[in-house]
């Protein structure tokens, strides 16, 4: 018998025999013949068989199918945690004994119809993590006697390694979704889309794979549900992670989520595709190509394989972006071991990272091209010419051999492991499940393959880059923002002028320097436009020139295409000028384009109904990416009906824009009864909610309002209902928990110094003190203005505030409205200063400072002063 220890082995098979009441001698000789541990091997098939129900039946079967027999040890000698399964599963062992069971290819709908069947049957949460555990198990299980017994190819055994991540994803999500919107009394579908990254983005699994995930949110989703939407991504992590008694589903890695490990585990889409657009590296790009989402709202998933088409199959590769990802695999390659199969020289990653940088840089002219799983995308290389045929088959069977020999390393002990083990025994152990005599057959035939792999690696990719002499000198002139400037001209139609304007234009350079490293975020509206290039390398981009006027001057019936370009042109104008010469108009600017913007779409839908604008919108502070707060009146008499018709019309005019790339918003969230209230109110109703109870918090918002088109007494109403009821020390402390509570939930304790609208010393405490004084002390009819410089320098005149609070709160007003304009523009979220140093000293720069530091000391010295004042300040208040 091959066994280590003879006498052992003979022992256990006697008690087999015992058992069974079967004599095993030929059994044992075919079955455990070049078994990689037939120790192991004969110790899991005794322990599988007391677990059985009829350990006879399912032995006389394996005696009378020695094909069989011999694959179920193979198995059992192979792998412990699968041996473990079959084990504490022996109701599986049905499978075994069909083969044209076992050997059935499933498909993602029928993993997860039979896991919802387990899951209707589970009387509490642990049971049902317990069941989708079972579930993995049990199809684990089919996929190794199937990888093992060679009745698979191994393209289709990582594809259903894949398909079954996919469904127990899909079950956990649907299940955990379910729990939380019980726990929470949420009844609404879950707004989270699951993207999966790597392998499980291009259905190629490992056995031991981390799973590469991203969490999605649906834009538009409210502060509350995306609060409990998070909370539910955390418990959704913790449902596959989380080991039992049948261990974990998955590890799960969210790392390759927008900013990494320093970003959160939830973003909307529209942040996601912004990043995408502005910050992310050429490695990540890259890394997007093997992504797809694996469940969750439809239109998410959409628009996720549309920013896959547009960030990864471009017109041109940039150089740049293709020696950045050139060098990240150089040192990924200088950092593994000889022995590395992932990573090494000649590895699984070359023969990745050569196909993809092949789809990228055929990609656009070649759709066949846009897949994720690589031997697909090779053999679609292979059909467009774009690689030799020889070239493809021996990239396909070399990785196909690569895979196939990382699977064997990991079936042992479930480890995650890429490596050739250090041990003769376990070499030799990995030759013989390998299909190999001996470990020198094997390593043979691997250095076969490693060596063709790197040989091709190498002449494939063999791109000298003729770029110009122009080109060159730029980017050597825009140091370190040079990158940045070729992926920008690069995609421009006859980029060789461009190269040529910016060397020969004075001051091209400077301000294609300063825009690039102040508003990144400006940068695609520039890719998008010649015309909005040119006016920058001109110069001519500094001059006055009025934005919101263009627009007005559009016909009525103007294309939504064109009111689009003419939004966006005017608002990149607006910021890029404010960038190169900073002034105090900025929000005036933005508003009145807003304002145009808005006058033209609603004489487009013909609107019956008044517009009332609110917020920044209306105390003209709009800053980039502020939304136009409104409400919607209709006189009575009108038709209603008719004008709810055109105000939803509006509202698709303004996706409409936005999906052509006018980065304009409208919200109405500050409506009588808010979301549930229609979206036009009638006057009439309007000062009937006012006297029924209008809420102190919806007075406090309409505060300071403008008519943007319409009738005036519409606005008189709205400013009769802000200031309607007395602020009573009552009302104040009902406002003040209001904010407070705004505070402590909006923002979290480690952002309450960086948040510059919401922290403290931050634009809202300014906003709080002088209209919680305005309602105390109701300014004139002729004085009220929504310009909050003037409200503040109001209040001092009425020596509501003393004048060196007047004037600290003027400098810290324009400090924190260009801090967050500034924060904006150089894409950082929420606006949140970041931690990042990198950013915060590109943050110190933008605003003038040396560095970080000086940048932090400043900006904290003004929200402490505003905060005292605003402390002083409602100490007054309640007195």
């Amino acid at each position: 018998m091959p066994f280590t220890d003879p006498e052992a082995a003979a022992r256990a098979v006697e008690r087999i025999e015992e058992t069974t009441g079967l004599s095993l001698g030929l059994f044992v000789e075919r079955a455990f013949d070049g078994n990689a541990a037939p120790d192991l091997a004969l110790t899991n098939l005794e322990r599988w068989l007391r677990a059985t129900a009829s350990p006879r039946l399912h032995m006389e079967q394996l005696v009378a199918m020695p094909g069989l027999g011999h694959l179920l040890m193979t198995l059992m000698g192979a792998s412990q945690p699968i041996a473990d399964s079959l084990i504490q599963n022996p109701e599986l062992a049905t499978l075994l004994l069909e083969p044209g069971i076992f050997m059935r290819v499933p498909t993602r709908d029928q993993i997860v119809a039979e896991g919802s069947r387990l899951l209707a049957a589970a009387t509490s949460n642990s049971h049902a993590l317990d069941r989708l555990r079972y579930l993995k198990q049990r199809w684990n299980l089919q996929i190794v006697l199937n990888d093992l017994g060679g009745t698979w190819p191994q393209e289709t055994v990582w594809r259903v390694l894949s398909d079954l991540a996919d469904a127990l994803i899909e079950l956990a999500y649907h299940h955990a979704w379910h729990e939380h919107a019980k726990l929470r009394d949420l009844d609404i579908e879950c707004p989270v889309t699951v993207v999966g990254f790597g392998k499980l983005g291009g259905r190629e699994l490992n056995y031991s794979s981390d799973v590469d995930m991203v969490y999605v949110l649906k834009d538009g989703t409210d502060e509350r549900l995306e609060r409990e939407a998070t909370r539910f991504c955390e418990a959704f992590g913790r449902a596959l992670s989380d080991r039992m008694g049948r261990g974990s589903l998955f590890r799960v890695d969210l790392r390759l989520r927008p900013y990494g490990g320093a970003g959160p585990i939830l973003r909307s889409m529209a942040s996601v595709e912004a990043y995408y657009n502005l910050y992310a590296e050429p490695w990540e790009v890259q890394a997007l190509l093997r992504s797809r989402a694996i469940v969750g709202p439809t239109d998410i998933g959409d628009r996720w394989s549309t920013m896959i088409v547009d960030k990864c199959f471009r017109p041109r590769l940039s150089e740049i972006a293709l020696e950045e990802m050139l060098a990240m695999r150089v040192r990924i390659e200088e950092r593994s071991g000889e022995e590395d199969l992932k990573r090494g020289t000649g590895g699984i990653r070359d023969v990745e990272f050569l196909t993809q940088i092949l789809q990228m840089l055929n990609g656009h002219a070649h759709p066949e091209l846009h897949v994720a799983a690589t031997c697909d995308a090779l053999r679609a290389l292979d059909a467009t010419g774009k690689l030799d045929h020889a070239v493809a088959t021996s990239l396909v069977q070399g990785y196909t051999f690569l895979r196939k020999l990382e699977h064997r390393t990991q079936l042992v002990g479930d480890r995650q492991t890429h490596a050739i083990p250090n041990d003769p025994a376990a070499r030799e152990s990995l030759a013989r499940i390998s299909g190999f005599a001996t470990y020198r057959d094997l390593a043979s035939a691997l250095d076969l393959h490693r060596r063709t792999i790197h040989a091709l690696y190498r002449s494939t990719l063999n791109l000298e880059p003729g770029a110009q002499a122009e080109r060159t000198e730029v980017l050597r002139a825009l140091g370190p923002h040079g990158p940045a400037a070729l992926q920008w001209f690069d995609v421009l139609p006859q980029s060789e002028a461009f190269y040529q304007g910016l060397l020969t234009n004075e001051g091209s350079l400077d301000r294609v320097r300063r825009l690039i490293a102040a508003a990144p975020a400006l940068v695609p509206y520039f890719k998008a436009s010649v015309p909005l290039t040119e006016l920058l390398l001109s110069g001519e981009i500094e001059e006055e020139m009025d934005a919101a006027a263009r627009v007005s001057r559009l016909a009525p019936d103007v294309l939504p295409e064109s009111l689009a370009k003419a939004y966006a042109s005017g608002y990149a104008t607006i910021l890029t000028r404010w960038v190169l010469a900073p002034h105090d108009g900025l929000g005036e600017e933005l508003a009145s384009l807003n304002a145009a913007t808005l006058t033209a779409l609603l004489e487009s839908v013909g609107a019956r109904f008044t517009s009332i604008g609110l917020g920044s919108f209306a105390t003209g502070e709009a800053g980039p990416g502020s939304d136009v707060d409104l409400v919607l009146l209709v006189e009575e008499g009108k038709d209603h009906p008719e004008a709810e018709r055109q105000a939803q019309t509006l509202l698709s005019k303004v996706d409409a824009l936005r999906r052509l790339g006018a980065p304009i918003g409208i919200d109405l969230r500050l409506r009588p009864e808010g979301r549930r209230g229609l979206l036009v109110r009638t006057l009439e109703g309007l000062r009937a909610y006012d006297l029924e109870g209008m809420d102190l918090w919806e007075r406090f918002a309409l505060g300071h309002a403008t008519l943007v088109r319409g009738n005036v007494a519409a606005l008189e109403a709205v400013l009769h209902a802000a200031y309607a009821v007395p602020l009573t020390p009552d009302n104040l402390r009902e406002l003040l928990k209001m904010k407070r509570r705004i505070e402590t939930e909006r923002v979290q304790p480690q952002q309450v110094r960086r948040q510059v609208k919401l922290g403290s010393g931050g634009l809202n405490d300014i906003e709080w003190l002088v209209h919680l004084h305005e309602m105390r002390y109701p300014p004139a009819e002729g004085e009220r203005t929504p310009n909050m410089a003037e409200r503040i320098r109001h209040l001092g005149r009425r020596d509501l505030l003393n004048a060196l609070e007047v004037e600290r709160l003027l400098q810290a007003h324009r400090h924190l409205q260009e801090v967050r304009a500034r924060i904006v523009l150089l894409g950082i979220p929420d606006d949140l200063i970041p931690e990042n140093p990198d950013k915060l000293d590109r943050l110190a720069h933008s605003c003038g400072d040396a560095d970080g530091n000086a940048f932090l000391a400043r900006h904290l010295a003004v929200t402490d002063a505003v905060r005292a004042i605003y402390t002083e300040g409602l100490e007054r208040l309640k007195a």
